[in-house]
Parts: structure tokens; C-alpha cells; sequence
């Protein structure tokens, strides 16, 4: 999360900004998105990594790649790529879309991972768009493995392994078996593949250092037998997994220095040479370079405990993350800051009973005065798009927020954004 700071004038700034002066400047309900987030975070990590490449000489490349589902708004995606290494895939539809970013910018080095179960539409565009832009397919199944041999297609691809271990409570439906993995390793010299990428996926929810490096370890032993069996393979693509930035004080440059030297002692105990390391941020990047602002519009009183303080907008539309899955969105009061607080409730305008956040506790701390109340809702930027239909038909016909840009100092409105010109221009 982007440190929230109280200045001298009792105002709080978000990344250097003033939420309450952008909710008076453009009205509510808004949503303000900050690109310069979204770059800062990727090259950050890039720093972290090639840093601890160069401190502990390792061989290989870091690849920051940005994975797409987390937020399809196009300004969000083409930040992301132009700061990083490549974009990851997780459809057909996914994937012209990425096409299209590409040639919008004139690039065809940067690799496309593609995730996800391939249909023959995604499978047979993978194979046409390989032949102008660097594809990695990350092969998900047999039938897949066996579709494109039986092509006889020549096509640089990966083995995402499927590991239930690696997660506690949980399976999922992606992914080789251990035994489907031994079969390809041994017969992918009989095709025109080329493997150069074995994949795991490391959900990145609730970092836990022992629990992250005995999934890594797991999943990279498979690599160190890929790799003596193919000599191409030259990639460890661990998916997600990079820790999510709630707590300030989270030291990337250690985590990315114990990356790296946990690889290097694995390789050196197998005698394998370090691969480069692929890693796919969604979450990472892009989830607090979003704030959704409304204000509070209404008090009531219907129960003894806590009065409701119902805002302009509906927060099922904001944050269906925090409902669906229980995604932790932090929500802070903006203005009236040094007044007496109270315990509150929060509620939407829409006529829905569940249209409501209050934390674990049951309430959440507001300032007793609402006059010119504005609340902030911090941790929106991943998935929420997606996942709530924007541009659809919303829960009462609310209408959606006044959508606001900022990168390096400039604001913009989305709609506002028209050109290939302005958006480079925008990015800078």
C-alpha cells in the first residue's frame, strides 16, 4: 500500500496527492488512477532483482512480466509494459488484445507468455503471432502438448507443473501431472518444440518466507531435471508470488537478494547452470495505483451500536474483490481529519442489504462530523474492473465513477485520452 501521509495543513496525500482536493475538483463518486504507481512499482523490482544478480553474480536475466487479468484498462497494461519486460496472457481474447499493444508500440522482442487453457482459437493465434513477436506458450495440459506436435509447428514453449502441495487447503485445475511432465520431458525431442520454460505458480496473498521457499524449492527440482534432460531450457518462470506491498516496511531488495541465492544453491547442488527468472505481477503492480473517493451523503440511526454513514456510489461496485474473496481494501476517512471519531458503519446507495464494509471488529472509526465528509477507498486498482463489468449495466443503474488519470503531475479524464500521441506522451 502507498504510504498515506498527514501533512502540516491536516490534509492526506496518496502518493503525493491530495484526495479531498480531487474530490472537490471533479465531484463524487471517482475513481483516480496513478500511473506513476504502476512504473514505480515495476521498476523497482527490477531494480531489486538486477542488483542482487550483479552483488551475487549470477548468470541469468530477471523478466518482469505483466500479467494482464489483474487490470485490463488499457492506459494500466501499456504502463506496465513499457516499463517492463513482456506481458503474460491468460486467453485468446487476452491475447489479440496484447497484440495489439505491440504493434501499437512497434515491438516484437519482448516475450508473451501465454497461461491458461488453450481453445483452438488461442492455440492456432499463439502459433501465427509467434512467427512476428516472441511467444513462450506455457503448455497446460497433454492434449495441448499433444495438439501442437501433432502440428509439427515450431514454437517456444513451457511445462506449468501442477503441484497441489504447494498450497495449503487449496487445488486447482491448472497444470501437467508429475507423471504427464516426465512423458514430455522425454519425448519433446521428437518434435519441432522447443522447450525453454518451466512454470509454477506461487499465489502472492499471504507472503510466508518459510512456506514460499519450500514451494520454490519443490517446484524447482523440477527444473534442475528439465534441464539436464534438454539443454534449452533456460527459464523459471514462478508465476506470481511476489509478496503484495500492504506492509511498508517489506524489504524487496532482501527478498530479491534470498531469491536469487536460493536458486544459485539449488543449481550448484544439482550441477545445472541458473536459469533467467520469469515472474508475473498483477496484484504487485497494479492493485494501489487505484482510489475510489465518495462522500458521505446521509446518516442513519437504526440500530443502538453504530449510526450507518451511507456514501454516494455503491461499494459492491467499488470493491467486489473484498466481497468475493475477502481481498483486504483499506478504507480512511479523508476529510474533517483531527475531529472527534466515532464508531461507524459504512453504506451504498443501492437497495441491497450487503452493499455495506465495516472491518473484523464491526464498525469502522469515521470522524463524527459529516459535513463535507469524504471517505477513500484505497486498494482498488487489480481486478476490480473485471470483476464489477464496468461500462455495464450496474446494481440500480448507479452510474459509474468520473474515472481520473494521473502520471507525473498531469491529470487526465479517461474518456478524454484519444490518440496514440497522447498516450506515449501520457506514459513519459
Amino acid at each position: 500500500m502507498e504510504k498515506l501521509v498527514e501533512n502540516h495543513l491536516g490534509k492526506l496525500l496518496y502518493n503525493g496527492y491530495d484526495l479531498f482536493s480531487l474530490a472537490q475538483k471533479y465531484s463524487t463518486p471517482l475513481k483516480v488512477t496513478f500511473l506513476d504507481v504502476i512504473r514505480a512499482r515495476v521498476t523497482e523490482l527490477k531494480k531489486c532483482f538486477d542488483k542482487a544478480i550483479e552483488e551475487n553474480g549470477y548468470e541469468g536475466k530477471f523478466i518482469y512480466l505483466n500479467a494482464n487479468k489483474a487490470n485490463y484498462s488499457s492506459l494500466e497494461i501499456e504502463t506496465a509494459f513499457l516499463a517492463g519486460d513482456g506481458l503474460e496472457t491468460s486467453s485468446n481474447y487476452d491475447l489479440l488484445y496484447t497484440e495489439s499493444v505491440y504493434k501499437k508500440f512497434n515491438e516484437t522482442e519482448k516475450p508473451i507468455v501465454c497461461n491458461g487453457y488453450k481453445d483452438k482459437a488461442y492455440l492456432d493465434n499463439i502459433i501465427r503471432i509467434s512467427k512476428n513477436i516472441k511467444i513462450i506458450d506455457i503448455i497446460d495440459s497433454l492434449d495441448e502438448y499433444n495438439t501442437l506436435k501433432k502440428k509439427g509447428v515450431k514454437l517456444e514453449v513451457g511445462l506449468r507443473l501442477h503441484m497441489s502441495s504447494l498450497y495449503e487447503d487449496h487445488d486447482d485445475r491448472f497444470g501437467i501431472t508429475i507423471e504427464e511432465f516426465n512423458y514430455i520431458i522425454n519425448d519433446i525431442s521428437n518434435t519441432n518444440l522447443v522447450l525453454t520454460t518451466i512454470h509454477f505458480h506461487q499465489r502472492g496473498f499471504d507472503y510466508i518466507e518459510s512456506k514460499f521457499l519450500e514451494n520454490i524449492s519443490l517446484a524447482f527440482n523440477y527444473y534442475c531435471q528439465a534441464k539436464t534432460k534438454v539443454l534449452s531450457v533456460c527459464n523459471f518462470d514462478m508465476g506470481g508470488g511476489t509478496p503484495l506491498p500492504t506492509d511498508y516496511s517489506f524489504d524487496y531488495d532482501a527478498w530479491a537478494n534470498l531469491v536469487i541465492r536460493h536458486i544459485q544453491s539449488i543449481c550448484a547442488a544439482n550441477n545445472v547452470s541458473v536459469p533467467n527468472l520469469l515472474s508475473e505481477n498483477g496484484k504487485y503492480s497494479q492493485k494501489d495505483s487505484t482510489v475510489n473517493i465518495y462522500k458521505v451523503c446521509a446518516v442513519k440511526a437504526t440500530t443502538k451500536d453504530y449510526p450507518w454513514y451511507l456514501v454516494d456510489g455503491s461499494l459492491l461496485i467499488a470493491m467486489p474483490e473484498y466481497y468475493a474473496l475477502g481481498e483486504p481494501i483499506k478504507v480512511v476517512p479523508i476529510s474533517n481529519l483531527g475531529k472527534p471519531m466515532i464508531k461507524a458503519r459504512l453504506g451504498g446507495i443501492t437497495c441491497d442489504c450487503d452493499d455495506v464494509f465495516q472491518e473484523s471488529n464491526g464498525y469502522i472509526m469515521m470522524p463524527k462530523d459529516t459535513k463535507d465528509l469524504y471517505i477513500a477507498l484505497l486498494g482498488t486498482g487489480s481486478y476490480q474492473n473485471s470483476m464489477n463489468g464496468k461500462r455495464g449495466v450496474h446494481h440500480c443503474l448507479l452510474p459509474e465513477e468520473k474515472d481520473v488519470v494521473i502520471s507525473n503531475g498531469k491529470e487526465f479524464v479517461r474518456h478524454d485520452i484519444q490518440g496514440i500521441d497522447e498516450i506515449i506522451e501520457l506514459m513519459k
